[in-house]
């Protein structure tokens, strides 16, 4: 099933830290989800002159919670964890692919992978979510 994606995007306008970032759903349905960034210029550069991972780390934790959100639960992170492969580089974009792996009616999980658009495989995370309510969709 589509998701309104216009609903999500307007859902990160709420967000004052989404907001800020520029993030931007491309996709979603059923329990998977697209969000992406632009890594313009040097702005989150650390001193090795890559991207700083608490971006991606942000990013995984904004992108899993929308991905609940397309899915009916408003939810508040318990935990998340995070692997990185490859530096993220300036000028480029920034793909966090989520997929929800369980809807419980407390708990979800979900696994997030980034990739930028030059098809290079960036981080891995995985995090748990405490379902505060529902919606019509949940």
């Amino acid at each position: 099933m589509k998701i309104d994606i216009k609903l999500l995007n307007a859902e990160i306008q709420q967000n004052p830290f989404d907001s800020f970032m520029h993030f931007q759903v491309i996709e979603a349905e059923d329990d998977k989800l697209v969000l992406t960034f632009h890594n313009k210029g040097v702005t989150w550069n650390n001193p090795n002159q890559t991207m700083y991972g608490g971006v991606l780390y942000a990013m995984a934790d904004s992108a899993m919670a929308l991905a609940c959100k397309a899915c009916g639960k408003v939810v508040v992170t318990l935990d998340l964890a995070m692997n990185y492969l490859s530096p993220a580089l300036q000028d480029t974009i920034i793909y966090a692919h989520v997929h929800l792996i369980h809807q419980g009616r407390t708990t979800v999980v979900g696994l997030c992978d980034f990739y930028d658009n030059n098809k290079r495989y960036l981080a891995h995370g995985r995090g748990t979510f405490f379902v505060m309510s529902t919606t019509a969709n949940g």
